[in-house]
């Protein structure tokens, strides 16, 4: 099926609305949204926000699981122009604090809790500090107005909801996701109608070729596609909402990502492709009853990214799920995929960090420290430049100058090698950023939380390897001088982290190291030498 290209992401749910209105474009949990329902839906969402005051260039920030709702906030503010801002689900008071008033929404849209994690509670008690911002909540809370109470409401604004559409260009900011930055504050990366739909509709092309050629696409094309990482991911915002959003493929939305969940759409629904970050795929294998869901009879491509994959891991993969693997490499700046291999490329060549040639039209260079191009093999930062790559980050004038090149390549932070047929293998990271599974955490959140507690001194965040989730955080402490850190102090400090934030950056394991300057490793800067820590607190480091 030719897919046209189209010039804002959100006239895709009105295209598909047009080609075939009773289309199940959405399912959740019973419930089936067609395509009609679903333009009428983001349409009917775009009216509320006008109706609230928001205009084009404005925020909309949402704390949503991956649900219907999430869809509809995003695509009926894409519609008037406004900006999403997906935050986790798992994310609490230190988490908002720190993010909400730079993102400056003048809507937040959240779940009311979500298992033990009582957002709305929690933004509650921060209202004050947050300004005047409306907000809107699936479920009930005082906090707001009800999600389909609002989406209820006779709304007479269709003149102004056209001008909306009308005044919209393709370069335009339409998601900003907030990513792991360099400076001990996150990034928050700006993408337009244009890196999106580029981004899906080549992610999308890769595909269905591949599905041809694996001869297994539907007549139609219109495939059933699982979506079920988080809304504040870009793998799940971009790859795999946006992609099935762009392809007109029936998506099955999962709220959370389950390994029995997915095992069971695979079977519901005949999934041949699944995508995820290898941390997936291990608690795949880690499942004592695998088998008994035959993932190979229907799984044809399985699709990876987010981290370097050893090869007992591919082997596995293989043997159990299924016997073809492609592996991307990208970034939420860079753009969420910018290559692919090929399923035919080797595990051993996998293994070896090859993620695959550029997309078309994305461009791939090898830099040393002072900025100069090498040559093909010798290894060096990774820069990336096309139309997948976003131009700027949020707010954020200095950042811009550090992330971005002057002729508007992204400085990746990350350490790889291109080989002589433009094949890019990745190698490392310089980025001081712990990967926990799909997501990105920075040390410093971690550290400064810690040092809130009156007996630490000093707080050094790890990322220790992790057999489920590649890393998870570790934290050294130095108790103040003169000050003895009990194993009550250890509980009180465990609990803060609980309390504070997101379940993934919550440290797995808090070691507690003598303050004294003959004692902690220290770098010549005055820096905690983290690579010193790791080496002696951590196995094979």
């Amino acid at each position: 099926m030719n897919i046209p290209k189209l010039e804002f992401f959100w006239q895709y749910i009105d295209y598909w609305a047009d080609v075939d209105q009773e289309f199940p474009f959405l399912h959740y949990k019973k419930n089936i949204i067609s395509a009609q329902e679903l333009k009428e839906k983001t349409d009917q969402f775009a009216k509320v926000l006008l109706s609230l005051g928001v205009k084009k260039g404005d925020t909309v920030v949402t704390v949503l699981s991956t649900i219907p709702e999430f869809v509809i906030t995003y695509l009926g503010a894409c519609k008037i122009g406004a900006i999403t801002i997906p935050m986790d689900k798992e994310y609490k008071k230190a988490d908002f604090k720190l993010l909400i008033p730079h993102s400056n929404p003048k809507v937040i849209v959240t779940l009311d809790k979500w298992q033990k994690n009582r957002i709305a509670n929690n933004l509650e008690e921060l209202k004050e500090e947050f300004g005047p911002i409306k907000y809107i909540v699936v479920g009930k809370h005082q906090i707001g107005t009800n999600f389909q109470e609002i989406m209820s409401k006779q709304l007479s604004l269709n003149d102004e909801l056209i001008a909306a559409k009308e005044n919209q260009d393709p370069e335009d900011c339409i998601l900003v996701v907030w990513t792991g930055g360099t400076t001990g504050f996150p990034k928050a990366v700006e993408l337009t109608h244009t890196n999106i739909i580029e981004m899906c509709y080549l992610e999308y092309e890769y595909l269905m070729e591949n599905f041809k050629n694996l001869g297994v696409v539907d007549e139609d094309q219109r495939i059933y596609h699982l979506v079920n990482m988080p809304t504040s991911h870009v793998g799940g915002t971009v790859e795999m909402l946006g992609s099935g959003i762009i392809g007109g493929l029936k998506m099955i939305m999962h709220a959370s990502w389950s390994p029995w969940e997915a095992l069971k759409a695979m079977q519901r629904f005949n999934l041949s492709f699944m995508g995820g970050v290898p941390t997936m795929f291990k608690i795949f294998l880690s499942l004592p009853d695998l088998e008994n869901y035959s993932p190979k009879k229907y799984l044809k491509l399985i699709f990876m990214s987010g981290e370097k994959c050893p090869i007992d891991l591919l082997k596995d993969i293989k043997k159990k799920i299924c016997e073809n693997i492609a592996v991307g490499y990208g970034s939420t700046e860079a753009g969420s995929e910018v290559t692919f291999t090929d399923p035919l490329d080797s595990i051993e060549k996998l293994a070896s960090g090859y993620v695959g040639k550029p997309l078309p039209g994305m461009k791939i260079k090898i830099v040393d420290k002072k900025g100069n191009e090498v040559k093909s093999g010798n290894q060096g930062e990774i820069l990336i430049k096309g139309p997948l790559t976003s131009k700027s980050y949020f707010r954020m004038p200095e950042e811009d100058k550090e992330g971005f090149t002057e002729d508007g390549f992204c400085k990746t932070g990350d350490l790889g090698y291109l080989d002589k047929d433009g094949g890019l293998y990745i190698s490392g990271r310089i980025k001081e950023i712990i990967r926990v599974g799909a997501f990105t955490v920075l040390p410093s959140e971690i550290e400064d939380l810690a040092r809130e507690h009156p007996k630490v001194a000093i707080a050094a965040a790890l990322g220790a390897p992790d057999e489920i989730h590649g890393e998870v955080v570790w934290l050294v402490i130095g108790p103040e001088l003169g000050m003895k850190f009990e194993e009550s102090d250890k509980e009180e400090l465990q609990r803060m982290f609980e309390k504070n934030l997101a379940k993934f950056k919550v440290p797995k394991k808090i070691i507690i190291y003598p303050l004294d300057p003959n004692d902690l490793p220290i770098t010549r800067i005055g820096k905690v030498d983290k690579l010193r820590l790791k080496k002696e607190l951590i196995p094979n480091q």
